[in-house]
This record gives structure tokens, C-alpha cells and sequence, in this order.
């Protein structure tokens, strides 16, 4: 069984493979501060419910101050020493782009699974704590593509640089105009954020060769989905990515 761990700012979304097949995945905090042994127990311990202990490890990460940690805890928790996957790993396409090199992980590993999982062209839109545009041209190469605000975080900024505006959960609300400052909060952060979506996907595939495929992940992906038609979910996309370089590095055909 392979192990695979996505490291974003806000979480460690952590799932385990049996070949192709996902069968567990689950979420940790992202805190540097906690110690390898932390970690450690925190990955073993969902194994109790599964058959078998994994046999390799690969993980890709925003948050380099934590890759030690992670390394550290894969190796003290089940004696693995994990593959990192990044903008400098050998995965069979080229990043089209100024700076190759500061292409995020979680961007390079959505990337991999488009071309892989959804065909080419194509683009995701990750909802994460950013939320970012990622494209595939029509030979399945990485092209670039946006990074916005992500919901969460724009709600946590409304409410940390006021002096009075609470923090509101992101929900759908029922209408546009607010009646109380709560409601107000909610109409602007949720249609507020579907339109610059929305704006950014059709300038994005205008600008793009083809009809590319379009999908979106990440935690509040299932939010706006039935805002955004023409758009399908690939909830497990950058999971799917880790599993995929990593078939490419150690498996190749």
C-alpha cells in the first residue's frame, strides 16, 4: 500500500492507495511547531482499521518548514523514507512557465493527475486556503495559471483586519442582500467569490487552445459546484497526483 500525504498551509490531507484505489484518507492540522513523534502517532494511528501497514511513502509540500518533520514522523511511524514530489521531479511534462521552479507542489501534483485522469487540455481549480487556477495545454504540459484568496481565508482577513466584522462560516446564503451584518458577510464572501471564479475561468479558457475539461477540488469545491455548470468534481485530484508520480518515478513503463 502506498501512503501519500499533501502538506497545504491549512492541513495534511493524508490518503492510502491499494494500486489505483483510494481507500482511506483523512486530514491532520499543519503546524510546524509539533514534533516528528506527533506526526508519527498521527499517521499510524487510522492503520488499526486497515490490513496492512504501507510499503512506500510519497509526499509534496507548500510548507517547507514541515518537510523534515514529515520525514522524520514517515520514517519513525513505519520505517519509510518517503519520495518528496516538486516543481524539479521528472514526470514526464514540461512547466511552461518564467520560473519553473517556484511551481507549488499541490500545482505540479494537479497537473499530473489532469493529464493523466481528465485528459488534456484541461484546467483545475483548487479551493484550497488559496485557491488556485491550474492549466494543461493540449500536449499535456503545465502552463500556468491564477492564484486567488481562497474563501476561508478571505473570511478569516474580513474579520482579523476590522475592528467589529465577525468571522462567518462561507455558506451559500438564500439572497444577495444581507439583512444583519452576518448575512451581509455571507452574500458578499460566497457570490462575491463565485464571480471572481467564474471571471477568471472564462478569461482563463479563452485563452487557452481547445475545449479544455474543467474540474475543480479541494475542500470547498462542493460549496460552489452548482454554481459553476460546465464544471466536474474531482474531490481526491492532488491525492490521485502523489499516487501517480509516484507509479512515474518508481514504476516507469
Amino acid at each position: 500500500m502506498l501512503l501519500a500525504v499533501d502538506v497545504g498551509n491549512t492541513n495534511l490531507t493524508v490518503g492510502v492507495f491499494a494500486g489505483d484505489r483510494l481507500l482511506r484518507q483523512w486530514r491532520l492540522e499543519t503546524d510546524p511547531r509539533r514534533s516528528a513523534d506527533w506526526y508519527a502517532r498521527a499517521l499510524k494511528c487510522p492503520f488499526r482499521k486497515l490490513p496492512a501497514l504501507p510499503d512506500a511513502a510519497v509526499y509534496g509540500s507548500v510548507v517547507p518548514g514541515l518537510d523534515r518533520t514529515l520525514e522524520s514522523a514517515l520514517n519513525k511511524a513505519f520505517g519509510l523514507k518517503a519520495s518528496a514530489v516538486g516543481p524539479r521531479s521528472k514526470l514526464g511534462f514540461k512547466l511552461k512557465v518564467k520560473t519553473p521552479g517556484q511551481v507549488g507542489a499541490d500545482r505540479v501534483l494537479n497537473a499530473v493527475a489532469l493529464k493523466q485522469l481528465v485528459g488534456a487540455p484541461a484546467i483545475a481549480i483548487d479551493f484550497g486556503t488559496a485557491t488556485t487556477f491550474d492549466c494543461v495545454d493540449s500536449s499535456g504540459d503545465y502552463v500556468g495559471g491564477a492564484i486567488l484568496l481562497g474563501p476561508n481565508s478571505a473570511a478569516r482577513a474580513l474579520h482579523e483586519f476590522t475592528a467589529k466584522l465577525p468571522l462567518v462560516k462561507v455558506r451559500k446564503p438564500r439572497r444577495a442582500i444581507g439583512r444583519d451584518t452576518v448575512e451581509c458577510l455571507e452574500a458578499g464572501l460566497y457570490f462575491g467569490y463565485l464571480g471572481m471564479v467564474r471571471e477568471v475561468l472564462a478569461r482563463t479558457k479563452a485563452e487557452m487552445r481547445g475545449e479544455p475539461a474543467v474540474v475543480a477540488t479541494g475542500g470547498l469545491a462542493p460549496l460552489f459546484l452548482k454554481d459553476l455548470p460546465g464544471v466536474r468534481a474531482e474531490p481526491d485530484l492532488t491525492l490521485h497526483g502523489l499516487r501517480i508520480a509516484h507509479q512515474i518515478l518508481h514504476h516507469p513503463r
